[in-house]
């Protein structure tokens, strides 16, 4: 969302019209969920995905014709035809995409999705669905401030008290992302979106490296620790939100610790992983992982044991760290902990997706990929 709503503000500033657009709906077995979004701009360039191919191609169509006649429409991607040699669609379901054009009196929106970014708060968003004269026109709450777009102060004003009514009612939306009945006239996608997951990385030896970059690409907020300037430094990690140099256990107590602070723990030596682990056991995070081989990691169990640990609070961590792929080099390692830290956060089961799985196929050594950082 804020890569969206940033690249979003930059197009309307510079004084162009572009369309926005929002999967609505989906059933069956589709690439994305409701509630993705994509960016269409006037030449055809596009920023996010609502799952490629000619679907994809479709709603881009849509969006160039609702840039030029400014009214909103609905498109319907199918995904159900039989799957065959030359079917582009690898999927077998139906999104329902809500395409709207979205100019200057998006700013308000955009600013305060923005403003909730940077200070780390849930953005709630109310996107109108029906009537359609009215689709894409939008309601952002965060905090005690709210802005709206495309609709009326009045209309803003009345879906904000049917919103406050419905969140005090007794059905009060649980989801995080559903579409709804708000009133007699209007059906919305009610959103709730929270900061972007943090991934925590203490350590910046030769795992830390693509660790950073992939985490980036996957949309993580990336923050590194290293009490080596050589080593903490933003030359050597571009790819991160913020590198902090100083002794990892004061800079861990600056740090804002919550459910989606996914933490990692690759320094270069044991004294330095139990600093590290002490402080964020019991903070709440959404994952917690260390590395090190069996042995290592088998004595800061016994250590932190010792300290008075329990069963409980070590369940949390995740040690040797990662998913068993047979990796060995620091690259596949960073794939190895990034695919357990996804497994953890959506939680899937990490089991191969193949139907048809080989059998007797040789299982890697869960050792391949635990060694010590540097």
């Amino acid at each position: 969302m804020d890569e969206l709503a940033a690249h979003l503000g930059d197009v309307i500033r510079s004084g162009e019209t572009a369309a926005l657009a929002t999967v609505i709906r989906a059933r069956g077995s589709t690439p994305r969920s409701v509630g993705t979004r994509m960016a269409i701009r006037r030449d055809g360039n596009h920023l996010g995905t609502i799952g490629g191919g000619c679907g994809e191609a479709q709603v881009i169509q849509a969006g160039l014709q609702v840039i030029d006649t400014g009214t909103p429409t609905l498109v319907r991607v199918d995904l159900t035809e039989d799957v065959g040699y030359d079917a582009e669609a690898a999927c077998g379901g139906a999104m329902e995409v809500l395409v709207a054009p979205c100019d200057g009196t998006f700013f308000p929106v955009l600013d305060l999705a923005a403003q909730a970014i940077l200070a780390r708060q849930c953005l709630e968003l109310a996107t109108v669905i029906s009537p359609l004269s009215l689709g894409g026109s939008m309601l952002a709450i965060s905090g005690d401030r709210h802005a709206f777009a495309a609709i009326s102060e009045e209309e803003a004003r009345s879906l904000l008290n049917e919103l406050v009514r419905q969140e005090n009612s007794p059905e009060s939306l649980t989801e995080k992302t559903c579409v709804s009945r708000v009133g007699k006239t209007w059906e919305i996608l009610h959103e709730r979106i929270y900061p972007s997951p943090e991934l925590l990385i203490c350590g910046g030896g030769h795992i830390a490296l693509p660790l950073s970059r992939m985490a980036q690409m996957l949309g993580f907020r990336v923050v590194i620790i290293d009490d080596r300037p050589s080593y903490a430094n933003p030359e050597r990690f571009p790819h991160a939100h913020e590198v902090i140099c100083a002794p990892f256990a004061h800079a861990l107590s600056q740090c804002s610790i919550d459910q989606g602070t996914f933490a990692v723990v690759v320094t270069r030596g044991h004294r330095h992983d139990l600093e590290c682990v002490r402080h964020l056991l019991g903070q709440g995070t959404g994952y917690l992982g260390m590395i090190g081989s069996r042995r290592r990691v088998q004595g800061v169990f016994d250590l932190l044991r010792k300290e008075g640990r329990g069963a409980k609070a070590l369940s949390e961590l995740h040690s040797p760290i990662g998913l068993d792929i047979g990796a060995e080099t620091p690259a596949e390692i960073a794939v190895a902990i990034l695919a357990e830290i996804i497994k953890t956060m959506r939680g899937g089961s990490g089991r191969s997706m193949g139907l048809s799985p080989k059998k007797g196929a040789n299982t890697p050594s869960c050792d391949g990929h635990q060694g010590v950082e540097s």
